[in-house]
């Protein structure tokens, strides 16, 4: 029984003590950031067209008119059918409700289009703006490539906090030994460094050029080496 007992013991040490000197083993432990920068060339935004008047069917068919030449217009332009989504026309009575007069019939109606060269960005706005919308809202610049852009982010984080790891290892004596453990410090964060506001005013002036400006993604990873 006796021989049964210290057998299970030594047992149970050869088990525990490769988990015991791995929990005890510190080593280095480092945080490497970096920014990895693109152009976009992806731009989603929606054009807006409304029209006010006494008689429904006259405005309603306006709306449509002016729809119509949007279309064919980011057509023209190369924009793929699955990418230009009007929406259904939105109506309102309009009145004045002091006096219970009826003014009219306010009608409205949203584009969402998607546009992928933005070298004709300019020439899209503008016409769009010949051809009778009135505003253009919740612009968005993306990039095709978010994912490529996150995995470098990533790898270029990684290697920075190899270099610390190795840096503050030889400034001590020591070498660097193999990774312990590493992971990803939240997720990869997202900067915008454009700023890019459109209005009436603004956008009927022709002779400016649309600047993207870039998208940014930072990424923090952590990472703890043995050392020797």
């Amino acid at each position: 029984m006796n021989k049964a007992y210290k057998l299970l013991a030594c047992i149970f040490l050869a088990i525990l003590l490769p988990f015991s000197a791995y929990a005890t083993e510190n080593g280095i432990k480092v945080v490497g950031t970096s920014k990895v920068s693109i152009a976009p060339d992806i731009a989603k935004f929606t054009l807006a067209i409304n029209e006010r008047g006494n008689d429904l069917a006259s405005v309603k068919n306006g709306i449509d008119e002016k729809t119509s030449k949007v279309v064919n217009l980011c057509k023209k332009l190369g924009v793929e059918a699955k990418n230009i989504s009007p929406s259904e026309k939105s109506i309102h009575p309009q009145y004045n409700y002091q006096t219970k007069k009826f003014l009219g019939f306010e009608v409205s109606r949203k584009i969402k289009v998607t546009l992928n060269d933005l070298k004709k960005y300019t020439a899209l706005v503008n016409g769009s703006i010949e051809s009778g919308i009135t505003t253009i809202r919740g612009i968005t610049l993306d990039t095709t490539k978010r994912m490529e852009l996150e995995l470098r982010a990533l790898e270029s984080a990684s290697n920075s906090a190899k270099g610390k790891a190795l840096s503050l290892a030889k400034s001590n004596g020591l070498s660097l030994g193999k990774v312990l453990s590493i992971e990803e410090s939240g997720i990869p964060n997202e900067e915008r460094t454009y700023l890019y506001k459109e209005n009436r005013a603004a956008i009927e002036q022709k002779g400016g050029a649309f600047e993207p400006g870039e998208i940014t993604v930072s990424a923090t990873v952590v990472v703890r080496y043995s050392i020797k």
